[in-house]
Formats: C-alpha cells, structure tokens, sequence
C-alpha cells in the first residue's frame, strides 16, 4: 500500500513472527518520508512505536504494512462492503475467534500519501463511515471536532517549533488537521446505506 522498506531487512521481520507460530496477523513500522506532511509524520510516531507488542491488546492494526497466515486469510479475508478500516475489521473478527495479533516495529516501511486536500478529507470520510460498523458505540460530536482539531494543531505547532519548521509547516498543519478531524466528524454522521455509485466515488476518488 504505497510503502516503501526502510532496510533490506523488512521481509524476514514481517514474518518471523508468523513463521513462529507466535501470532496469526502480523503489521509493521510506519514511518513519514521526507516528503510527507508534518501532521501526519506525527500521527505515525503516536501509532506505530519503536517497540514491539507480540502479541498485543486490542484489534487496532494497518495493513498497509503486514502479513497474514494463509489458513487465517483463507479462513476470514476482508468484508469487501465496507469503505475503509477493512484490516480493522478483519483484525476484530480474528480477535473475537481467539486469534492473536503482533505489531513488529523491526518491520518498518515509509508511507507515503501524494494525496490533495479534499483527498485526505475524503479518506478520513470514508473510514469514519467504516468505522460506524465496525465499533458502533464510537459517535464524534461538533463538540468532539472542535476539541480534536484544536488539540491536535497545538501540540503539532508546538513540536515543530522544537523542530524549527514552524514557519514550514504552519499552514499545512492547519489544513491536514481540519481535513482529518472534519472528514471524521462528516463521516461519522453519515447513516445512510451506500449506493453502488457512492461506492465507486469513495473507492475511486478520481
């Protein structure tokens, strides 16, 4: 998904795990690319650590960076209907059998988005809409926007002040934040069924 390994060691520390037998879902480092956004940079470094959870807590995961026993993925594979976090589903049901997962931060990738502005919206729309069906009892508020949105650009200015890219990255800061937290919020709000064409349009933006 768009990633690149930061090391020639990637492949054997994706799988080590797997070849183990210590988990079922294994995913990886995610890390920003020199040409990422700030914001997002950030958001990396709070999701994916420097140290390891085998097995971890939780269903959280990405797959963007991961691999999968093939009797688990013959065995459950994604819910094709939904409009993003399909690995998030995929990795609640593997949960609710009694499968594990494992986050391995040896396997690190650089993610890189070359996405505009109504793009990163429309990514956050769609996986907020996913999210309704996947953990229901998540409802964001205005009130919840506001507080996310403003939080998020605080400490964000505040690191890239320590950075000295403040100058840099100010209006780009303020305009990846509102993307994500309004996409949520929108997302989050929309009830209705998906038609086949609202499908396509969240699918394939373009």
């Amino acid at each position: 998904g768009h990633c690149i390994p930061t090391n020639n060691l990637w492949l054997g520390n994706i799988i080590f795990s797997l070849e183990n037998g210590d988990i079922d879902f294994v995913y990886g480092r995610q890390e920003g690319h020199v040409n990422s956004k700030f914001s997002e940079c950030r958001h990396f470094n709070k999701y994916f650590p420097k140290t390891d959870k085998i097995p971890q807590q939780g269903f959280f995961c990405n797959n963007a960076n991961s691999a999968v026993a093939k009797h688990i993925w013959e065995g459950y594979k994604f819910n094709e209907d939904l409009t993003g976090l399909e690995d998030m589903e995929f990795s609640k049901r593997l949960v609710l059998s009694g499968k594990t997962i494992g986050y391995s931060a040896a396997a690190s990738v650089y993610h890189i988005h070359h996405e505009s502005w109504a793009t990163i919206k429309r990514r956050y729309e769609r996986e907020a809409i996913a999210l309704q069906h996947i953990m229901p009892e998540v409802q964001v508020s205005f009130i919840d926007f506001l507080k996310f949105f403003f939080t998020a650009i605080f400490y964000d200015i505040r690191h890239a002040i320590k950075q000295k890219l403040f100058i840099k990255n100010f209006f780009e800061i303020i305009a990846y934040r509102f993307m994500q937290f309004w996409g949520t919020y929108r997302g989050n709000h929309e009830h209705r069924k998906l038609s086949k064409k609202m499908k396509v349009k969240y699918f394939y933006p373009n």
